[in-house]
């Protein structure tokens, strides 16, 4: 084995040693020992982190072992140790001790809407601006999701014999009622990571929104707003 090599091999040990510790810690998962039996404890526990990585955590869990028995140059399915593996395992370590925010990637210029405004000039916000949900905020509380298919659902029932849409009079607060119940904003605080947004935002059955205030509670000012189109930016950049 070169020297090379052994630099990796310890380096790999080093990481992975310490991905396992902080998993460990961070999900109260004392008894349970290996990398890949906690990473498995670790996703089913809801670690955002190891949720996103898994794959890739057992398959450093696979080289981990390849080098505890010395079998560094082996062909086996994981590929041959290199630098690659060890820059893969570090990027983890450092994504869980010290996580990119989510923050750094939402819009800041949020659109908010009162549930007495007129419905007309708030369509052509979102016509304008290409957006498909705007919060609405009384008095500072959050009072739900101003959103197309709400929008389109209220226009359904608001046409007249020519097939025309009156909306004069409507105000946003007519369609909140037209609203469905999968539709929701999610508060978080604005400390939260990528991982984080990543696991609230993808399932289907997810809210549409994420709205990130500095306690993550609705009573809060808006600083930061994510939807799911937004889900590409933060996979790239927790890629490895």
């Amino acid at each position: 084995m070169g020297i090379r090599t052994e630099q990796f091999a310890s380096e790999l040990i080093a990481a992975t040693d310490a991905i396992e510790a902080e998993l460990r810690a961070g999900n109260d998962l004392e008894r349970v020992h290996g990398l890949g039996a906690v990473t498995r404890a670790a996703i089913a526990a809801g670690d955002p982190v190891a949720t996103h990585y898994g794959i890739d955590l057992w398959r450093l869990s696979s080289h981990r072992e390849s080098v505890a028995h010395q079998h560094h140059d082996a062909p086996d399915p994981m590929g041959i140790l290199d630098g690659n593996v060890v820059a893969r395992a570090e990027r983890i370590l450092q994504e869980i001790r010290r996580p990119s925010r989510a923050i750094r990637f939402a819009s800041s210029a949020i659109a908010r809407a009162a549930s007495g405004d007129a419905l007309g000039p708030w369509l052509a916000v979102m016509r304008e601006r290409e957006i498909s949900q705007i919060p609405v905020y009384d008095n500072g509380t959050f009072a739900g999701l101003l959103t197309t298919n709400g929008i389109a659902r209220w226009l359904a029932l608001h046409v007249d014999d020519n097939g025309d849409a009156l909306i004069e009079e409507a105000r946003v607060r007519d369609v909140l009622s037209h609203v469905e119940s999968y539709e929701v904003a999610v508060f978080l605080p604005v400390t939260v990571s990528v991982a984080e947004a990543i696991a609230t935002l993808s399932p289907a059955a997810g809210p549409k929104v994420v709205i990130l205030t500095a306690s993550g509670r609705d009573t809060d000012p808006p600083q930061g707003l994510l939807v799911r189109s937004d889900l590409g930016e933060l996979q790239e950049a927790l890629a490895l």
